[in-house]
């Protein structure tokens, strides 16, 4: 039996109060350059809304890169389109998952958090900058937890050899299966395992084992293999490495590579870093050592010319090189030299750090 609306968590009689005043067709954004979990919030979204009857398209920004996020895509087709195609005059309002409005992150583009009337997040970030909104964050481990949350306490259901509903039970479950480290997280909560659960047997099963599974580019073997024999890993157990110039559809390759030093003997803390699109130094951190705030860390990593942040172990940071920014036309030579001060520089930077 149904709960009566006043009896519904206050996130989902948020969501339905939030739902009666929409007219128009609503935008749903997320976060640049979507994982897995910022897609399968983007594509559940928009099915919800259809089962409402409101009618929704989904705009991201940067590349789909990453060989598990391109098998989703061909795999589960979320329809996803580039922001260059959203035109606000047709949309009666818009709306953001996986990220906050005003976050550096946030593939808005110049859009202002003053133009959103619903953020759905996970992150410890709240949305500012004049945000005025409903704004729903059940402080989990992933958004399309909180998304199925809002669709079962809002009494819909999905079919069972219905293909449109099996392909967005399979996002979510990938979603949250990518957030959470497969339900491993620290951060994961009971709305991950309730979710995943009961979505379970809607699953296109195939499609599931074909993008957990994924396959990494010949490119990402030979390079990782290549940064395996230059990583330093010192007495205190932190590996680095720099991993060279990536283009930006590579640039999840710094994260991969992270994510399998950690795995090293010996190894607690795992920092890989790039020169992405020859513009930005971005670098993935992992760490194993209850006394690292990863958090912390990439704040400090990316500096005040920059940005960091992480959770669960997991974390990133980002500056730019500004006016020595490596042009596509400059010869090979230049390339090579600037990559070694670089990588020099940024890798005793990271040591120095943890000296301190």
């Amino acid at each position: 039996m149904s709960l009566k609306e006043e009896d519904k968590p206050k996130h989902i009689q948020s969501f339905l109060e939030w739902a009666k005043n929409i007219k128009g067709n609503v935008a749903i954004f997320m976060h640049k350059i979507p994982d897995a979990d910022s897609i399968a919030s983007g594509q559940s979204m928009k099915w919800l809304l259809s089962k409402m009857g409101i009618n929704s398209e989904c705009f991201y920004t940067g590349c789909v890169s990453h060989p598990q996020n391109m098998a989703f895509v061909n795999l589960l087709d979320p329809d996803l389109k580039p922001l260059e195609e959203f035109d606000r005059t047709q949309f009666g309002c818009n709306i953001i998952v996986d990220c906050v409005p005003d976050g550096e992150n946030a593939g808005i583009g110049d859009l202002t958090p003053k133009d959103f009337s619903l953020v759905i997040d996970h992150h410890k970030s709240t949305p500012n900058g004049g945000f005025k909104g409903t704004y729903i964050n059940l402080k989990n481990g992933s958004c399309s937890a909180t998304v199925y949350s809002l669709i079962y306490h809002s009494g819909y259901e999905f079919k069972e050899d219905n293909a449109l509903d099996s392909k967005v039970a399979t996002a979510m479950m990938i979603g949250i299966a990518t957030d959470t480290d497969n339900l491993l997280a620290d951060s994961c909560t009971e709305y991950e395992f309730e979710a995943y659960w009961k979505l379970f047997q809607y699953r296109d099963a195939n499609a599931l084992k074909e993008i957990i599974r994924f396959k990494r580019p010949k490119f990402w073997i030979d390079a990782k293999a290549e940064a395996a024999t230059k990583a330093i890993i010192g007495d205190d157990g932190v590996a680095v490495v720099g991993i060279g110039l990536l283009p930006e559809k590579h640039y999840n390759l710094i994260a991969d590579m992270a994510d399998e030093m950690i795995t090293w003997a010996s190894v607690e803390t795992s920092i890989c870093f790039a020169i992405v699109d020859g513009e930005n130094v971005i670098g993935s951190v992992r760490s194993t050592n209850s006394s690292v705030s990863v958090n912390e860390l990439c704040a400090v990593l990316g500096g005040k010319h920059g940005s960091g942040g992480g959770r669960d172990g997991k974390g990133s940071y980002r500056y730019s090189i500004q006016g020595l920014c490596i042009e596509d036309d400059e010869d090979e030579e230049t390339h090579d030299q600037m990559w070694d001060v670089v990588n020099r520089k940024e890798t005793k930077r990271i040591f120095k750090i943890f000296k301190k």
